[in-house]
């Protein structure tokens, strides 16, 4: 067996992907108690549990092209997500892009350093990379997808890019 696949072996993605719920419909799903859940599982602090609550406006769009988005008009922060998508690890993801939102210029700048740094040599990382790339498509992406599958347990030089989620 090749160290590789030793090394996959004994590490495994803390927040796997969950499949889409398309029994989840615009009519039944609950996106405030996912959050909430999201808040839970992520291990947020409490402590912003209120902000995360009330300055970003979410909603479910059945209507959307992709499972979730973020953005930004006169500075208020928003979220959109397809009700099959409303789960823990999409919530992290998009949250991740608000996060992210909140670092200034030079913080994103040292950001994408130690991501780089890291990114070929954490075993999380390549664990993930080696299932889905889609976090090396820019360092935005990587930031919320390190989030999302990772959670507390990235590379500890990379938490403090996460304002108010650790």
């Amino acid at each position: 067996m090749c160290w590789i696949s030793r090394l996959f072996k004994q590490v495994k993605i803390p927040y796997p992907e969950e499949k889409p719920d398309y029994i989840q419909t615009l009519e039944n799903v609950d996106v405030f108690q996912s959050v909430g859940g999201w808040l839970e599982d992520y291990k947020v602090p409490s402590m912003h549990w209120d902000w995360w609550r009330s300055k970003i406006i979410i909603s479910v769009a059945p209507e959307l092209t992709y499972p979730a988005a973020t953005w930004e008009i006169d500075g208020i922060r928003y979220l959109s997500i397809r009700p099959e998508y409303v789960n823990s690890g999409v919530i992290a993801h998009e949250q991740a892009h608000n996060s992210y939102a909140l670092l200034s210029q030079d913080e994103k700048e040292e950001f994408a350093f130690e991501y780089h740094a890291v990114r070929d040599t954490d075993s999380l990382i390549k664990l993930l990379y080696s299932i889905n790339t889609y976090g090396l498509t820019s360092d935005i992406e990587g930031h919320a997808e390190i989030y999302r599958y990772l959670g507390y347990k990235m590379p500890e030089i990379l938490k403090q890019f996460y304002p108010k989620l650790f």
